[in-house]
Formats: structure tokens, C-alpha cells, sequence
């Protein structure tokens, strides 16, 4: 499958060594210098978050250089918002690098409408007597789960994404037209 070859192209490293002898002789003839090669390939992570019930988007560039950005990890704490109880939690950065993921595969224009990240415990226990489906221990309410889609791309192939990166749990939501997706133990399900 395609996200397969994709995994094993991005789990292959080259040390730093053996990456400037490579660059050195690839560019000596084109005028390069290495150094100017290694500014080229610093690493940058950026996803876009629109929160639907605040109707924000939030741009987040969090991770540059084999670093986190605080600012950036903190704008995504933000677009995550407990919007009910107006409380903000740390969301766990292997969300964040799942949703990063996703976002690869389905273009690194689009962004994911959050209709739900952090929970508190307070939100998550009126939700459960309101609503059908809503887990006791939620993993929102750890900051390690979203409720998502993405405009413009159909919510099955969202779901078949994330199902194939096989880094925690996806639910596939047709009629409420979101999926969910956090990073406890890897299972699926479907409601509506």
C-alpha cells in the first residue's frame, strides 16, 4: 500500500556525516556549499486548525530544527480548547504528530475542522449523561484525542488514513460527519 512504501522512505536515516560527504561531492560542481545544503533541509512541522465553535483558524508551526516550539505546541493547546468549561490543556505531541501525519496524506493546504480536542472531566461526564457513545475515561480528556474532518476530502478516505497509520484509535462518525482519532491502543469502530 502507498502509506507503507511512504513509512519505510521516511524511517530511512542518513547519519550527519554521511550526509555532508554525499552533499559535498552532489554539489561540488553546482556551486553549493555544503553548509548552504544543510540550511535547506531543516526540518519544519506546521498543522492548520479551524475551531468550529469559536470559528478560528489557528496556524501552528510547532517543531523546527529536531525541536519543539513552545509557542506553537502552545497555539495548538489553544485551537484544542474545552470550549464548554473554557479550559485549556496540554495536548500530548503524539497527537499532534499523528494529526501532522494525516495531514501529509491529504495535502498540506487543507486543515482539520476541530469539532472537539480536550475534554475536561467536568465536559466529558455531562456529555456521557447527554449523549450516547461517550467513553467514561476519554482519551480527550487526557489531550490525546480529536474529533475531525477536513474540508474537501471525503470523510471514508480521512478515516482509511488514519486507520492505515495504525497509531491509535480511529471512529468513523457518517452521519455526525466527523472521525476521531487518538493515540491509545490501536482498535476501530464505526458509529451512525
Amino acid at each position: 500500500m502507498e502509506l507503507d512504501i511512504v513509512e519505510k522512505a521516511k524511517n530511512i536515516e542518513i547519519s550527519r556525516r554521511g550526509f555532508l560527504k554525499s552533499a559535498a561531492l552532489a554539489v561540488a560542481g553546482a556551486g553549493m556549499m555544503p553548509t548552504e545544503l544543510l540550511a535547506a533541509k531543516k526540518t519544519e512541522k506546521e498543522i492548520k486548525l479551524f475551531n468550529v465553535h469559536e470559528r478560528k483558524l489557528y496556524r501552528a508551526e510547532f517543531y523546527e530544527n529536531d525541536c519543539y516550539k513552545i509557542s506553537g505546541l502552545m497555539t495548538i493547546d489553544r485551537a484544542l480548547i474545552d470550549f464548554r468549561a473554557k479550559e485549556i490543556a496540554r495536548i500530548d505531541v503524539n497527537l499532534i504528530n499523528l494529526l501532522y501525519d494525516i495531514n501529509r496524506y491529504v495535502g498540506m493546504d487543507k486543515h482539520f475542522n476541530v469539532l472537539s480536542g480536550y475534554r475536561s472531566p467536568r465536559t466529558n461526564a455531562y456529555l456521557r449523561h447527554h449523549s450516547e457513545g461517550v467513553a467514561k475515561h476519554s482519551y480527550h480528556t487526557k489531550g490525546q484525542a480529536i474529533d475531525i474532518n477536513v474540508p474537501g476530502v471525503p470523510l471514508r478516505k480521512l478515516r482509511d488514513i488514519a486507520i492505515a497509520l495504525g497509531r491509535g484509535g480511529v471512529g468513523y462518525y457518517p452521519r455526525s460527519n466527523f472521525i476521531h482519532v487518538d493515540v491509545g491502543p490501536v482498535r476501530t469502530w464505526r458509529r451512525g
